[in-house]
């Protein structure tokens, strides 16, 4: 027979009780700041040029979804992108191109992606730039991206950008994708948006 289920507090309180429990999350949480030191100090250099540019920021991380316009420091990005920081500064410089206007960044971003080691962090930083960067003259090269299996993944992070397609071509494809067993998810939702978004 099943005991009484305990509430969520009374779980804590238990874990919060229990010798191992809480070593392994003093452990945790001094990898977590070991780590967090360690970014800091990789990515200095960055967070120096972008403050001494007017960007107030203490990580490259801040950039990531910010409310405030930064595009005149996207070139400051692009340079630090192809550096050899760790992968998850990589990923939080990538992301933080993602802003139509980094288009100019369109032909280094996906030199940058073909060559980044597949299932690294900024491999899906850069699928997300490219997905948001993309506009109608760069279907077809993303089109070829998605296409090519090789690059993994975090291609399904770039078919977003086909819901912003013209072209009647491009529910086609994506009808295509649904027959991919990676990326038939992303292409599904992307159809249904699209469907949303034509006039009746």
């Amino acid at each position: 027979m099943k005991g009484k289920p305990i509430t969520a507090g009374e779980l804590l309180r238990q874990l919060e009780n229990d010798p191992k429990f809480v070593a392994e999350e003093k452990l945790r949480e001094e990898i977590f700041a070991r780590k967090r030191e360690k970014n800091a100090l990789a990515e200095a250099p960055l967070v120096a040029e972008l403050r001494s540019a007017g960007v107030p920021i203490s990580s490259v991380w801040d950039l990531v979804n910010a409310k405030f316009s930064y595009s005149g420091v996207l070139p400051i990005l692009l340079d630090h992108l192809g550096r050899s920081y760790p992968d998850d500064i990589r990923d939080g410089i990538a992301r933080a191109m993602s802003d139509q206007a980094a288009k100019f960044a369109w032909r280094e971003l996906v030199d940058m992606y073909l060559r980044e080691p597949r299932g690294s962090r900024t491999d899906q930083g850069l699928a997300v730039a490219l997905s948001i960067i993309a506009n109608q003259e760069e279907m077809p090269e993303l089109i070829a991206l998605i296409r090519n299996s090789e690059l993994g993944s975090s291609r399904g992070l770039l078919i977003d950008a086909l819901k912003r397609s013209n072209e009647s071509s491009t529910d086609v494809f994506l009808n295509e994708l649904l027959l991919d067993p990676i990326l038939s998810g992303e292409a599904k939702r992307v159809l249904k948006l699209r469907r949303r978004r034509k006039p009746k």
